[in-house]
């Protein structure tokens, strides 16, 4: 399997495809605001198979296939019956016939993989258990717009669990030659293989992985403070002992005045307000990019399409 011909997971393109897409987004990002659309996918379609709930995910990619001229599909998970109606590689063979792309959003990582191995199509994981990489896409092209094409020793700060959102921007980091700091409780850490497998990019490319256990110490030459929830989908159970463990990792005001005064905040969304963030800073729109992000989540999820979708 040719993982390029895929988006499994951002460690399988190298930098000079992520600036590329990034490139791509923002053009196409000012192509809407010039009220320009493309019939490039007239004719073409997508099906998404999303397991997890989602807003941002499913809708930046439905108004970006119907933006592009192409049409989306709703794959209803309990309809398919993967491994219980069918077995995996039956129904990427099927779907393969009939769709041009596969979206989806699942828990096992395992699974966008499987479906990219016997499929004949290509495979976009817009979320699993262990990455995020169109997350990480959209961070890239939100700072790109903030601090220009050269991202070189800038310092995303991650605050929080080293979760699947982190492993992506963890790379996304390696890969531009960025600084990635990860600052969670004790034992909540990212896995080792995930760290490790980065740290050659992090190397070549200038960058530099830490991990702390307090974050005032993870702020202090940070660009990004960057904030997700505490508690991942399919780990509800764990809400209230992870929350006695991360309350002091909250991102509020006086989080932030030890950062640098250039420093941005955003989160991947939805946000708990008063827990791993506080409402004066979702609120500050001054410094809160994460709407923004949110926003160019459309634009990169259009640019992978376009990467991808030839």
């Amino acid at each position: 399997m040719d993982r390029t011909k895929h988006l499994l997971r951002l460690q399988d393109w190298d930098a000079q495809r992520i600036l590329e897409t990034i490139n791509i987004a923002i053009r196409l990002k000012e192509e809407v605001k010039s009220n320009l659309y493309s019939n490039r996918f007239a004719g073409r379609t997508i099906g998404m198979f999303f397991e997890k709930p989602s807003l941002r995910t499913i809708t930046t990619f439905q108004v970006g296939m119907h933006q592009l001229g192409g049409m989306p599909i709703l794959l209803d998970p309990k309809s398919i019956g993967i491994n219980q109606r069918e077995s995996v590689q039956d129904i990427a063979l099927c779907l393969s016939r009939w769709v041009n792309g596969l979206v989806v959003r699942c828990f096992k990582q395992s699974l966008v993989e499987q479906l990219a191995e016997h499929g004949n199509v290509p495979v976009i994981n817009a979320l699993s258990d262990d990455y995020h990489p169109c997350q990480a896409l959209a961070l890239g092209q939100t700072m790109i717009e903030l601090y220009g094409t050269d991202l070189r020793g800038k310092t995303i700060a991650f605050i929080g669990d080293g979760n699947n959102v982190a492993n992506s921007l963890m790379v996304l980091a390696a890969k531009l030659g960025m600084n990635f700091t990860l600052a969670c409780p004790k034992g909540f850490e990212q896995k080792n293989e995930e760290i490790q497998v980065c740290q050659p990019d992090f190397k070549k490319n200038g960058g530099k992985y830490r991990v702390f256990n307090n974050p005032k110490d993870a702020v202090a030459d940070a660009d990004i403070l960057y904030s997700d929830t505490w508690v991942s989908m399919g780990q509800e159970g764990q809400k209230d002992e992870k929350k006695t463990h991360f309350l002091p990792f909250q991102i509020n005001d006086e989080l932030l005045k030890l950062a640098p005064s250039h420093c941005k905040v955003t989160h991947c969304l939805p946000a708990n307000r008063g827990e791993e963030i506080t409402d004066s800073i979702m609120n500050n729109l001054q410094i809160n990019l994460c709407y923004e992000e949110a926003e160019n989540r459309l634009h990169a999820q259009k640019a992978v399409l376009c990467q991808l979708l030839h």
